[in-house]
């Protein structure tokens, strides 16, 4: 496996995970950091930042920069792009584009524009792009939607052939009061899971100490009246269970949640909280994790 900045507690079922890898016969890690995945590869590759490369970006207001690099790659760090081309000069030896790499690449991307990296160059600060060929307007109208029937489907075809709902129809998740009252017996209380906290970018700023002070500890949301049945306070440490596992978080009163419902969020890893479920407890047409749709219940400590 070639990763770049995976995180294996991303993942449903984490700590399997996390075991899984370890099978691995052969691991690279491209990233930024050595995180605890990174500690898994039997090679690191260190990635510099966005200040250390350069890099293609456009704005809304039609303004178009190829970005000059603030620093050199500190150490032995280089650009994602690099590393992704150098391995595409041994792996991909009969592809002639990735041959010539990152900047033909990015050519090969904007041809369609009349641009080019040479001359984004030559304006570091970026400059606005005059005479733009807007994208037709209604040209479902000559060239129809792009689906099988070739028209707008309010019933989807690709989901009728595959032998699913042709149309949008709600089912209850896997575990849900209304569909597994039986484990609803002992975890009566809906769990989710991976809200963003507005001082954390993803991950990576929970390494900073004074980010980090803004919220120290790993917190679940609970109702007050769900705090006041289970003799919970302000501030108090708890175990969130599930019926895969437990972690242990101090609890936050607040009407944010309803009555019913427990919210925990993104981004710590002391309580790892992906371990709480199953590998394969995933949406069966698109196949992402139920992360939102969990039973659990909380118990004072």
């Amino acid at each position: 496996v070639v990763a770049f900045g995976m995180n294996y507690r991303m993942w449903p079922g984490s700590d399997f995970m996390y075991e899984s890898l370890k099978k691995l016969d052969f691991m690279v890690q491209a990233e930024l950091f050595m995180t605890d995945t990174c500690k898994l590869a039997d090679i690191v590759l260190p990635a510099c930042t966005s200040f250390e490369r350069s890099e293609l970006k456009f704005y809304a207001e039609n303004y178009v920069i190829w970005t000059t690099p603030v620093i050199n790659p500190l150490w032995e760090s280089r650009s994602d792009a690099d590393i992704i081309f150098d391995l595409a000069k041994r792996i991909a030896p009969e592809d002639d584009l990735m041959q010539k790499g990152y900047e033909a690449n990015v050519d090969w991307i904007l041809k369609p524009t009349g641009l080019r990296v040479k001359e984004l160059k030559k304006y570091p600060a970026g400059y606005a792009v005059k005479n733009i060929e807007k994208p037709p307007y209604r040209k479902y109208e000559k060239s129809g939607f792009p689906t099988p029937s070739g028209k707008m489907e309010f019933a989807s075809t690709i989901m009728e052939e595959a032998n699913y709902d042709s149309l949008p129809t709600f089912k209850e998740p896997k575990l849900s009061p209304r569909s597994t009252p039986e484990v609803a017996k002992d975890f009566p209380l809906i769990l989710t899971t991976g809200a963003r906290l507005p001082m954390y970018i993803h991950s990576r700023t929970f390494r900073l100490s004074w980010t980090r002070g803004l919220r120290p500890d790993p917190m679940l949301d609970i109702n007050p009246i769900d705090a006041a049945v289970r003799g919970i306070s302000q501030g108090d440490w708890v175990t969130l269970s599930t019926p895969r596992n437990s972690i242990k978080v101090k609890a936050n009163l607040t009407e944010v949640v309803p009555p019913g419902v427990i919210n925990i969020f993104h981004g710590y890893t002391e309580p790892e909280v992906n371990t709480l479920v199953e590998p394969d407890y995933l949406d069966p047409v698109s196949g992402f994790p139920g992360f939102k749709s969990l039973l659990c219940e909380v118990k004072k400590i």
